[in-house]
């Protein structure tokens, strides 16, 4: 195992999906302003690699071996546990001592633990960094990062990370499993809100004052909000052709919670009625996007699952 000093060190980024090909996108750039070596890019379908090097200063990685023989900080964005772990493996054989892993998916914090351990056993660093933000929030660089792990590897990524794919970086202590638990207390939020906009969205036209006028008091009461955003979608019935959180990865981050909660002794009566919704509508209308969740409560309401906007 070769050792990772370089003053100038090379990063690559691992996942380039949704969200990983445009945090890869902005810290390709920022390199590119410090003169640092190209970002090497790797993602399973290499095309999405190649794309990326067509219009940002990547360079292009054919293998995992490559990635881990070559980079001194490698990010990655993936979509699952199972995803992470496989990657951590193959990796694990070729990195470098000293290497640092900054991981953002959102994924079990006693799996990252589990990373973490088995990795500095070799001399590697693995920080959970963890984010928050829709696909259009990853594209403008506004981002909000949770980081734990180790403060003084956190320190020297911290640069590469804000203002680059985020604005605020939320900081939290050496256990890496605490940026995950904080990521999943994040998501509840999210769900929970997009069970109560479906629940406020289907009372409103069920008692005959309009779905729309729902829509323009969430405007007017709480401006540019999650609330509006999700009401929106669920007035427009864009959950079908604009997937911005396939009901899936809801359902993923959902079990992390319960899990967590179950752990911690709470109760979260609101995410097993999420749940219960989700599932019915993953199974009848397949893995639209988490806001498509009105479409089951509707039909309770004798409404219709795509209940048509009014002119």
């Amino acid at each position: 195992m070769s050792s990772s000093s370089s003053a100038t060190p090379q990063c690559a980024y691992i996942g380039l999906g949704a969200m990983g090909k445009s945090m890869a996108s902005h810290i390709a750039n920022k390199l590119a302003s410090l003169n640092y070596p190209a970002l090497l890019a790797f993602n399973r379908t290499q095309a999405r690699a190649e794309d990326l090097k067509k219009t940002h200063p990547v360079e292009v990685a054919t293998s995992l071996e490559q990635v881990a023989k070559s980079a001194d900080i490698i990010f990655s964005c993936l979509l699952n546990d199972a995803a992470v772990v496989e990657t951590v493996k193959s990796l694990k054989p070729h990195l470098k001592s000293g290497a640092i892993l900054v991981e953002s998916s959102t994924i079990s914090p006693s799996v990252a633990q589990e990373l973490a351990a088995e990795l500095k056993e070799i001399g590697v660093v693995y920080l959970a960094c963890p984010v928050m933000g829709p696909p259009v929030k990853a594209a403008s660089g506004e981002l909000t990062v949770m980081m734990a792990g180790s403060k003084d590897v956190r320190s020297k990524v911290l640069p590469l990370l804000i203002p680059v794919i985020g604005k605020k970086a939320i900081e939290l202590g050496e256990d890496v499993g605490e940026s995950l638990r904080l990521k999943l207390c994040g998501n509840f939020f999210i769900t929970s809100v997009v069970e109560m906009v479906a629940e406020g969205m289907t009372l409103g036209e069920g008692a005959g004052v309009g779905q729309d006028k729902v829509k323009e008091l969430l405007d007017c009461v709480f401006p540019n909000s999650l609330l509006g955003i999700y009401a929106g979608r669920m007035l427009n019935n864009t959950y079908r052709d604009q997937v911005a959180f396939p009901i899936s990865a809801a359902k993923k981050d959902v079990g992390h919670i319960t899990h967590m909660a179950k752990e911690a002794g709470v109760s979260l009566p609101i995410t097993e009625i999420f749940l219960e919704n989700a599932n019915k509508v993953q199974a009848e209308q397949g893995d639209i996007d988490l806001s498509g969740i009105v479409g089951n409560l509707r039909e309770k309401a004798n409404l219709g699952f795509d209940l048509e906007k009014k002119n």
